[in-house]
């Protein structure tokens, strides 16, 4: 006796359907995966800058702490203006005494302090005195309010700054008035 046969063969038709089947179950999960997993890496990727801009936060803050105090802090509006008055000419030698004290006030460093002698001839009413300085610009404000407060001193003709690698350095021509 001889056994049946079980052919499975499918119906062509439903082989088709099958695949056509999958392939949409496929092709809609690509649609729901790919855009969902390009969204996680653009989040990742905010995630990471916004990690960035709390550090960043962080290690700003205590500077932005001091600048803050330092803004707050009222400056003094009026600027020292003595009555005008002559420095004696034996007291000429003191000149660059005062202006290195004046230079330390301000968080700069006097260079030079260096009065013209050659200008007392005569009847002269002014003494030139060359100055240089180095610090930084902010302080030099500070200088020139400290020269302001000095009766002595008539005016402040020349002022020029030179950039050196790491510092400013600043040459005045200070007039004194002697008497």
């Amino acid at each position: 006796m001889a056994e049946p046969k079980l052919e499975s063969k499918l119906p062509r038709q439903s082989v088709i359907y099958l695949v056509l089947g999958l392939l949409i179950i496929g092709l809609v999960g690509v649609a729901l995966i790919l855009p969902a997993n390009i969204k996680m890496h653009r989040l990742d990727a905010k995630a990471e800058e916004v990690k960035f801009k709390i550090q960043e936060q962080r290690i700003l803050l205590p500077i932005q702490q001091t600048l803050k105090k330092q803004s707050e802090q009222k400056v003094s509006e009026m600027l020292p203006l003595p009555q005008p008055g002559r420095l004696e000419k034996a007291r000429i030698g003191t000149i660059p005494a005062s202006f290195i004290a004046s230079a330390k006030a301000s968080g700069m460093s006097l260079t030079e302090a260096r009065p013209d002698l050659g200008a007392l001839t005569g009847n002269a009413q002014v003494l030139p005195v060359d100055v240089v300085l180095k610090g930084d610009f902010l302080n030099l404000r500070k200088f020139l309010i400290a020269l302001g407060g000095m009766p002595y001193v008539q005016r402040i003709d020349q002022i020029s700054i030179q950039e050196m690698p790491d510092t400013k350095e600043f040459r005045l021509k200070v007039w004194v008035a002697v008497g």
